[in-house]
This record gives C-alpha cells, sequence and structure tokens, in this order.
C-alpha cells in the first residue's frame, strides 16, 4: 500500500490529526499493521480492545503503567503520567479497579489509556471510539488535542468533531478523495402486534466475584458490581432501547436475561447477541455458524468461509443471522451497531426488521442515537434507562 497520501496529510494537518475512512473489509486493520512495521516510533490501538489488557495486573492503573515498566521509566514520573491519562480518558475513578470488572467501553478507553501513556510520535487508533457513549467520546476527543503525538484514525465514517483531514482508502489506494456517505435504506414499517405485552418482572444482575484464575497466587478482593433491579416489559414486534453510560450495567443486566454468568433468566426463550460478535463464534464455517442456506444466500456470503474471516461488518451480519435463525420470543441484542459501514448498516436494519416481523420482542443497548433513531422509522421504540 502507498502510504504517501497519508504522510503529506500527517505533515500538513494543522491539529495533527488525520483520519482514514473506508467501508468494511477495504484494509484499514491491514493498513493499521502495515504502518507499525514500517514506522518508527509509533503506537497503535486495535479494534480489538481487550486484546491490549494483559490480564497480569490486578488494577486498571497498572496496566496503565505496564509499557513504561518496559522501558524503566522511573517510579514517580510513571504515575504521574499514569494519572494523568487515566483522567484524560475519564477513567480517574476506576484506577484501583480490577481490569476484567471493567465494561466494554471502559475497556476500550483503557486500551487507549495502556498506548497513549507511551507518547508514541504516531498514535494509529483503529474504530477508537466503537461502543463509546458522548461523554467517553469527548473525552477520547480531548485527549488527542492535548498529546505531543500525531494522531491517525482509522474508521467507517467522518468524525466532525476531530476537525482534521480526512483520506479515504479504497482498494488499498489512499485519496483526498472522500465520496459523500451513503444513505442508510430503511425497511418498511413492522405492523404493531396484537399480542399481549410481556412482563420480565424486576431484572437484577452481578457481575465480579469470579473464583482465582489458575495464574493467579490469590483470589481477588475486588467487590461485586450489582445493577437492578429494574422493572422490565417488552412488548412483541417492538423494541426497548436499554440506555445508559459506559459500566452503568446494561450488558450485566443482557447477559442475565439471557441465563448466564450464574444467573436464572428471564421466563421467555431468549438469544442473545453478544456486544463482541466474535465471541460468538462456534463453528468453523459460515454454514455451521448461521445454519439456513436461504439466508446466508441472501447475505451473499460464502458458506464455507471461517466466521473470522469475514470483515467486520459481515462478522457482525452473520452474527445477527445466527440470533434470528432461533426464532425465539425475547432477542437481545448488545449494541449491534458496531462495526457496521454503511451497506451493513442497512443489512442489520433489514435484520431487525425481520425479527420483529416474526413476532419478537427486542432490548437493545446502542450510544449511536442516530442508529436508534433510524430503528424508530420501522418501529415502535421505548426507553429504558439504568
Amino acid at each position: 500500500m502507498d502510504l504517501t497520501p497519508l504522510r503529506a496529510a500527517m505533515a500538513s494537518s494543522r491539529n495533527k490529526t488525520v483520519q482514514v475512512v473506508a467501508d468494511s473489509g477495504q484494509g484499514l486493520s491491514r493498513m493499521a499493521r502495515e504502518l507499525h512495521e514500517t514506522l518508527p516510533n509509533i503506537g497503535v490501538v486495535t479494534q480489538d480492545a481487550e486484546a491490549h489488557v494483559t490480564l497480569l495486573r490486578d488494577t486498571v492503573i497498572e496496566e496503565v503503567a505496564t509499557g513504561l515498566e518496559q522501558r524503566g521509566v522511573e517510579r514517580e514520573e510513571m504515575l504521574r503520567r499514569c494519572t494523568r491519562t487515566l483522567e484524560m480518558c475519564g477513567l480517574a475513578d476506576l484506577a484501583d479497579r480490577h481490569p476484567t470488572q471493567l465494561s466494554g467501553g471502559q475497556t476500550r478507553r483503557l486500551a487507549i489509556a495502556t498506548v497513549a501513556v507511551l507518547e508514541p510520535q504516531i498514535f494509529v487508533l483503529d474504530n477508537p471510539f466503537a461502543g463509546l457513549d458522548p461523554e467517553s467520546s469527548r473525552a477520547i476527543v480531548s485527549l488527542f488535542r492535548e498529546m505531543p503525538s500525531e494522531i491517525v484514525v482509522l474508521g467507517n465514517r467522518v468524525h466532525r468533531e476531530l476537525g482534521s483531514s480526512v483520506l479515504s482508502l479504497r482498494d488499498d489506494s489512499l485519496s483526498l478523495h472522500v465520496p459523500a456517505p451513503q444513505e442508510v435504506s430503511l425497511p418498511a414499517p413492522v405492523a404493531a402486534s396484537i399480542a399481549a405485552p410481556i412482563d420480565l418482572g424486576s431484572v437484577s444482575a452481578t457481575r465480579g466475584g469470579a473464583s482465582r484464575r489458575w495464574w493467579q497466587f490469590k483470589a481477588s478482593t475486588q467487590p461485586d458490581f450489582a445493577v437492578g433491579p429494574l422493572p422490565l416489559v417488552v412488548s412483541p414486534s417492538s423494541v426497548v432501547w436499554l440506555r445508559g453510560a459506559n459500566g452503568s450495567g446494561k450488558t450485566t443486566l443482557l447477559r442475565a436475561m439471557a441465563g448466564l454468568d450464574g444467573n436464572d433468566g428471564v421466563s421467555v426463550s431468549t438469544s442473545l447477541a453478544f456486544q463482541h460478535a466474535a465471541d460468538q463464534v462456534v463453528d468453523t464455517t459460515i454454514s455451521g455458524f448461521i445454519g439456513d442456506a436461504g439466508l446466508i444466500s441472501e447475505l451473499d456470503f460464502d458458506p464455507e468461509e471461517h466466521p473470522l474471516d469475514l470483515s467486520a461488518s459481515n462478522l457482525r451480519l452473520a452474527q445477527m443471522a445466527s440470533v434470528y435463525v432461533q426464532n425465539r420470543t425475547l432477542m437481545l441484542f448488545d449494541e449491534p451497531d458496531v462495526g457496521l459501514d454503511t451497506c451493513g448498516r442497512t443489512r442489520a436494519h433489514e435484520m431487525l426488521a425481520r425479527c420483529l416481523s416474526g413476532g419478537a420482542a427486542l432490548v437493545m443497548t446502542c450510544h449511536d442515537t442516530s442508529f436508534m433513531d433510524e430503528v424508530g422509522e420501522y418501529a415502535q421504540v421505548s426507553e429504558v434507562w439504568v
């Protein structure tokens, strides 16, 4: 890949920030790897935030300090830089929490902090705003502005708040020409169901307090995280939008409703699309993962392809399809918008509309209000705050 346009944009950018936008599967993650291999003094945060957490440290601030320790930074300087970075990332109040007890959005900010604290000359981030609530996104934008690094943000859409130079990537070619955003095509409105609402009762959940892992010398002393009770009533062919900041307990509630983590689950048949689509892959082929040849053909997937070889957007669609074919009364979707490009977003709405048309009740978490506004164009959406 010819990186000359990127280097030119970095040299001319007034605020040291350049964005590169592309549809899923066009090579953004590959570009991040090439940059890491060819440029000196570069730090990269990948799409997989959990990959940046070592699980060898008992606290968030110790995770952030790992890279500085490896570089022999003095303790006082290390503490200063870690404390400041956590403050900039909105994680200061979580400094002493165990890293495994963070939410998805908090884990993404931790991943960013572990690299930002090193103050690399060039800082590359692959889809850094995925799953972040608005306040967390603003904190990361502020972090970029305060860092001495040159920032390269890779993603599926332009973030205007960065005020940066923008390049587009298509067919392994970088260009200053950024195509006009495609319009998301929405399905026809779903007819309201005449079936009675379903009272799920008061939903409660906890996380934490896990038993000692095999590599740990002692069990965690961190207290459990509890959320609820939350009275919840759902209606067939309608959507409940579960809202709240990163760390408020939305994912914990969804997992409890699905009967995971030692919880009994709710009283109706339920399926859950995990926040991380890759965590749901249980087969080595698309055919085995989804199990519906007609739907696989509609999605234009190769039935013999491994799900993890799909682009991020198509993997999300495959995951949603695997939940849809289960034909459950209650379907739970944890941030289904994450990883979708415009085409994938259109297909995701089609999948959600299929679930609703089949009479399922949906409970969703999502920090992208524009995605939920789109859902509201074809479905009845009610909001419940956690």
